[in-house]
């Protein structure tokens, strides 16, 4: 027979068992706070494109500056997979979210059910739809529109307002291709001389862009006097098409990435414009943060993207690349600068 003491002990040893894994699970499910000096925030992109993985750079910079537990995770341009990633985001008690959307109007339920939990949700690049919108504390952004007219003016000039040209596509509901489309279609519509023969989404992949171009190369041959990309990762791809069939028509592209930048250097992209990555994804981070800890943040923050031309494109890219690690360097107060003076696109 067992003694009242033995019995005792056991069963103090299950509470405590039960106790601990109680503990360990509430722990997990904690998330960061001002309290511990470090809050939680999960960050999902649409995907890698090249100037995603230009941005990450920045955002990491930002985080470490603010103490921040980044969560980090590409959707690989897929809305189930994002929509799991918020999800997860939600469930793992994170203190705000940060999306940069595959589809503009594809998580409204899930930014409703975060804000409901009390966690505080943020767009940035791609603009959220409504209902989504209606929830966020704040979207940081690109002017997409006047980058569209930006490029399009540039085609137009090259081609003494008459010629055809073809269109590479963003993602259709996507708003930046809503929105560079809006900004191209209003210059081409005040300039008839220019026809468009083709326009076609190449998700902005590189691929794409080659794959398309080609295709359209076989149909429409010489006809095609100039090509509008909606970004850079998809002129680059159109540049090699051309090149493979030795031709040179002026190309136009927006973001100001590497290779793009490189491009407009060697004269085989007419003009981009600069959407600083770093810059821009890193103060979606920093405006996160500053909400979190009970500042007041606007709740649209455009920035203008300046025209990247072969006149100054040098100093662009010495900023942007040669000096890379100054630049990132510098970024967090670069941005906070920003932030207090209100000259988001400042660099």
């Amino acid at each position: 027979m067992r003694s009242f003491a033995s019995i005792n002990r056991r069963g103090l040893s299950r509470l405590l068992g039960a106790g601990v894994v109680a503990f360990g699970l509430a722990s997990v499910a904690m998330p960061a706070s001002a309290a511990d000096g470090k809050y939680a925030i999960g960050f999902t992109v649409y995907g890698m494109s090249g100037w995603v993985s230009s941005g990450y750079e920045g955002v990491k910079k930002v985080a470490a500056a603010n103490n921040v537990d980044l969560h980090w995770a590409s959707a690989d341009n897929s809305v189930a997979k994002q929509v799991s990633q918020v999800r997860q985001f939600i469930a793992q008690h994170v203190n705000a979210i940060i999306i940069d959307p595959v589809d503009s109007s594809a998580l409204g339920p899930e930014i409703k059910e975060a804000t409901d939990r009390g966690i505080k949700v943020f767009g940035t690049n791609v603009k959220i739809f409504k209902p989504g919108s209606e929830y966020l504390t704040s979207y940081i952004g690109p002017n997409d529109v006047l980058a569209g007219e930006n490029e399009t003016k540039a085609m137009v000039k090259a081609l003494n307002g008459k010629g055809n040209v073809v269109i590479l596509q963003g993602p259709l509901g996507q708003s930046a291709q809503i929105d560079r489309s809006a900004g191209i279609q209003k210059i081409l519509k005040e300039n008839p001389g220019i026809k468009v023969l083709a326009e076609q989404p190449g998700e902005w992949s590189r691929v794409k862009g080659y794959d398309i171009t080609a295709a359209w190369l076989s149909s429409y041959g010489k006809k095609i006097d100039g090509i509008i990309s909606q970004n850079d990762d998809m002129a680059v791809g159109a540049i090699r098409a051309l090149k493979q069939r030795h031709m040179k028509i002026p190309v136009v592209g927006i973001d100001g990435i590497k290779s793009g930048l490189l491009a407009v250097k060697s004269g085989e992209e007419l003009v981009s414009n600069l959407q600083n990555a770093p810059l821009q994804l890193g103060m979606a981070l920093q405006v996160a943060v500053n909400s979190l800890k009970g500042e007041t943040v606007p709740k649209n923050i455009a920035i203008q993207m300046p025209v990247v031309t072969k006149a100054n494109v040098g100093h662009i890219y010495d900023q942007m690349y040669t000096n890379r690690d100054k630049f990132l360097a510098g970024l967090p107060k670069l941005i906070n600068d920003n932030l207090e003076s209100g000259k988001y696109g400042n660099q």
